[in-house]
């Protein structure tokens, strides 16, 4: 067993917008709160994360380093930084979020992603992903979940061939209830793809479009790669207008959303407690983003 000590993440707004989420357990703290991933290739990783230093120690499995970078964001969080110095922001709320994900979890990801849909996420897609996790399906009325109990097999097949990553998204979006939005939020969680983004109502309204998405046929034409397709599309739209940041930027319009509402669960009372403090400084970041649209572009990285 090794330690490693991480200063400058806050992995409660981090964990807030992860599809990773229901593959971890959270126990709150006077300090903060621990996290653990308790299933897949890095069961066993574990930290305690101290909201009021923004500092964390985790301990690792020698046979796991390879994974940590992905799984604790660490390859991603120098996107969120140099978004901040783009923006001119001496104080920016960006420089403590990164991006978790990795490959090796991609199915729990699919998981997530297909049952988020038309539901809460907090209080029933993290449930009905760990019932997965143990009892192979979900016991639920809800339709969502009998449905995705019939497309099961199917995620799994998709996700079993090896394809690489855009070709993988496209099979998903061969299966039912598997659209654009669902498989640009799945490259971003399971690969890190940060140049795909689902444009959401919020992120919709955040860059002035439309939310009607794009025809799946069309999105398989293209094969998924927005910035040489139709410039009417809103997937188009964001990637053109922000390249590598526009995962970053959804992630942060996400948060914020979930940051202003009224009423929130439990679990994202452990992650965040201060809701309104971070919405505040979002709020400003966000703004400033809008003001320089076009001008954050960079050219995403032909992976």
């Amino acid at each position: 067993m090794s330690h490693l000590k991480i200063k400058g993440i806050h992995y409660g707004l981090t964990l807030l917008y992860s599809y990773l989420l229901p593959v971890i357990d959270v126990e709150e703290t006077s300090y903060g709160f621990k996290f653990k991933y308790v299933v897949g290739s890095a069961a066993g990783l574990q930290c305690v994360f101290r909201e009021g230093i923004l500092e964390t120690e985790c301990t690792i499995n020698s046979s796991k380093h390879s994974l940590v970078e992905r799984l604790l964001g660490l390859d991603r969080h120098a996107l969120f930084m140099e978004l901040c110095k783009l923006l001119g922001l001496d104080k920016c709320v960006a420089s403590s979020i990164t991006l978790m994900h990795e490959p090796s979890y991609k199915k729990y990801v699919a998981y997530s992603v297909y049952l988020s849909r038309n539901t809460d996420y907090y209080i029933n897609t993290v449930q009905w992903v760990r019932g997965l996790i143990s009892r192979g399906a979900i016991k639920s009325t809800s339709y969502i979940a009998r449905e995705f109990n019939n497309v099961k097999h199917q995620v799994d097949y998709v996700l079993g061939r090896g394809d690489e990553p855009l070709r993988e998204a496209i099979g998903l979006m061969s299966l039912r209830g598997f659209g654009v939005k669902l498989a640009k939020a799945y490259l971003l969680h399971a690969y890190g793809l940060t140049e795909h983004a689902p444009v959401d109502r919020h992120y919709a309204e955040f860059l002035n479009v439309k939310t009607a998405s794009p025809a799946k046929s069309t999105c398989i034409k293209f094969s998924l790669r927005c910035n040489v397709c139709t410039r009417h599309c809103p997937y188009s739209y964001s990637t053109r207008s922000y390249g590598v940041f526009n995962g970053v930027l959804q992630s942060l319009v996400y948060i914020y959303g979930r940051l202003v509402l009224g009423r929130r669960s439990k679990l994202e009372k452990i992650l965040v407690k201060d809701a309104q403090y971070y919405a505040d400084q979002l709020e400003k970041l966000l703004s400033y983003s809008k003001l320089l649209t076009g001008r954050l572009y960079k050219p995403c990285s032909d992976r």
